[in-house]
């Protein structure tokens, strides 16, 4: 099938199409500077007012496949995703069986391989997230897993982290840290502060974070490798990864959208759904966030996409499973985050692709047409009822954004929202 977007606005840095006003086609999957008039074998799209930029690539899922599809499936993750604007998901090994094995990678490629939304396998870095035996990483990036983590765990065996950052070497992969030392944070349910106190709460300090990320900054500088955190949240940590690129270390860092947004002030209302993993900081610890965004300190931007059922939820705060959904509003959180599009593009696209090496995407002439048709301009209020993932744990229903997703085209497909 072949598309014509007229009058559509290329928003996307690495295009020599940047900020310009074109009309394009997509034929067969690839990207044309539309010439001559409108034919009948194309769909001709008004896209005055429109924008595309190259599709997300969230770096951050709990996929719920196999194992959890009451909480999400690939099905309702891609629909999900596509009203987001992602066209790639990073799926953790939280699964049941865990990704752990080549066949468990294979399963979760196969299944989306050439869809509009594909999902990219991370492999397990230990044997059933339990921090000690290590997987056969080797079999797992030769069956398509992108990168390696105990995610939503941390590696408490520091041998074994070790070990995992050199088996990647040879072939040149990388090692999700989830930057939390387990012992520290152990039943904490909120940052450790004036707001732990108020509420009556564990609070998790600070050290929970700094103290892991020094630990995995050492294991590098020691043992070589690549490296990869997560999701990182304070002040010190930001610090701590800033030096270690001064240094030349290969280490990249994400922030976690709501991590951005909100701080600790948010739950002192008990309101289970702003209770994550880390937990949300400080404002200076924000402001910290932000800055290590403009510097390039911190590469990239994910949603930490959670999906968790209602009872999972509607708990007691301190009973209630951290986790947020937010992957279906992707792209409007970012952009409220960020405040600009090429911000988004940037850390939410391009960067996310350049870490984990896989073809980059851009819309110019001749590439792939990987793409989000966004309408800039629309703003919307997100219904629970209405929602494409099957998880409402989110605490932007209700709350208006700005930036609508009206479609993403990936792999010679369209989906297409309302």
């Amino acid at each position: 099938m072949r598309y014509r977007l007229n009058k559509v606005e290329i928003i996307d840095p690495a295009s020599p199409w940047h900020r310009q006003v074109k009309d394009i086609i997509v034929d067969n999957g690839i990207i044309r500077e539309a010439e001559g008039p409108e034919d009948e074998d194309t769909m001709t799209i008004d896209a005055q007012g429109l924008a595309v930029i190259p599709g997300l690539c969230e770096t951050y899922a709990s996929v719920g496949d196999p194992g959890h599809e009451y909480r999400e499936d690939l099905e309702s993750l891609a629909e999900a995703a596509a009203a987001g604007g992602v066209t790639a998901v990073c799926a953790i090994a939280d699964n049941d069986p865990v990704t752990q094995h080549k066949t468990h990678v294979e399963y979760l490629s196969r299944k989306t391989r050439g869809k509009a939304v594909e999902v990219w396998p991370l492999g397990a870095i230990t044997e059933g997230l339990k921090g000690r035996n290590p997987t056969e990483m080797f079999d797992m990036h030769y069956a398509g897993a992108v990168a390696y983590t105990d995610a939503p765990y941390p590696v408490a065996n520091a041998g074994v982290m070790l070990r995992a950052l050199q088996y990647v070497t040879p072939f040149n992969g990388v090692v999700f840290s989830v930057p939390y030392n387990a012992s520290l944070a152990e039943d904490g349910q909120v940052n450790e502060g004036l707001v732990s106190v108020k509420m009556g709460m564990k609070g998790i300090p600070h050290l929970a974070e700094s103290l892991q990320i020094h630990r995995d900054l050492q294991l590098l500088e020691y043992g070589g490798g690549r490296l990869h955190f997560t999701g990182v949240t304070t002040e010190d940590g930001i610090g701590q990864i800033r030096q270690a690129k001064a240094k030349g270390l290969q280490v990249t860092a994400a922030a976690y959208l709501h991590h951005l947004l909100f701080d600790d002030s948010t739950v002192a209302g008990f309101d289970t759904n702003y209770k994550v993993m880390p937990p949300l900081r400080t404002a200076k610890d924000i402001a910290a966030l932000h800055e290590g965004l403009a510097d390039g300190t911190i590469d990239m931007i994910s949603a930490q996409h959670v999906p968790l059922d209602t009872e999972s939820k509607r708990l007691e705060f301190e009973y209630a499973t951290p986790g947020m959904a937010n992957i279906e509003f992707a792209f409007a959180v970012a952009l409220k985050a960020l405040g600009t599009v090429e911000k988004v593009v940037q850390l939410y696209s391009l960067n996310p692709r350049k870490l984990l090496r896989q073809p980059e995407v851009s819309v110019q002439s001749g590439m792939p047409a990987n793409l989000a048709l966004v309408d800039l301009s629309a703003e919307f209020v997100p219904a629970a009822n209405r929602r494409k993932s099957k998880s409402g744990n989110s605490p932007f229903y209700g709350q208006p954004l700005k930036g609508k997703v009206r479609a993403v085209f990936n792999n010679n497909q369209v989906i297409w929202n309302e």
